[in-house]
């Protein structure tokens, strides 16, 4: 049997990725997870693809929501909206109808693992 000295068992130790569970092997995936997934209904549970969906996080400036496949913000035809990918932090979602009339905001905690953000799914119903 062949010993290893401590130091290199130490160093390839710290090398390893941060996944990397004690006793166990864990492996990130290279995937981006969207921090909130956003669908915004009437109140008769209607989509509202039209709305305008903004967030902020962590008291930070208000952002508009993506539409989810889209890599820029749009109006229009959105089934769902995502906010940034991979941030955690306390996010406040806000949806206002097209005609800017009606307008209604949730908040919600987005936590993380050390791989990836917990993606938190809001439905924002636009009172009638």
């Amino acid at each position: 049997m062949r010993f290893f000295p401590i130091a290199v068992v130490l160093a390839v130790s710290t090398l390893a990725p941060a996944c990397a569970s004690l006793g166990e092997e864990h492996f990130c995936t290279l995937e981006a997870r969207s921090s909130v997934q956003v669908t915004v209904v009437d109140a008769q549970g209607n989509p509202q693809r039209d709305a305008r969906v903004t967030f902020t996080r962590d008291g930070g400036p208000e952002q508009q929501a993506l539409c989810n496949g889209g890599s820029a913000p749009q109006q229009g035809s959105c089934d769902t909206w995502v906010t940034e990918y991979e941030r955690p932090g306390q996010f406040v979602i806000k949806a206002t109808s097209a005609d800017g009339q009606r307008t209604v905001q949730q908040q919600v905690t987005v936590t993380e693992d050390e791989c990836h953000v917990h993606t938190e799914s809001v439905k924002l119903v636009l009172p009638g």
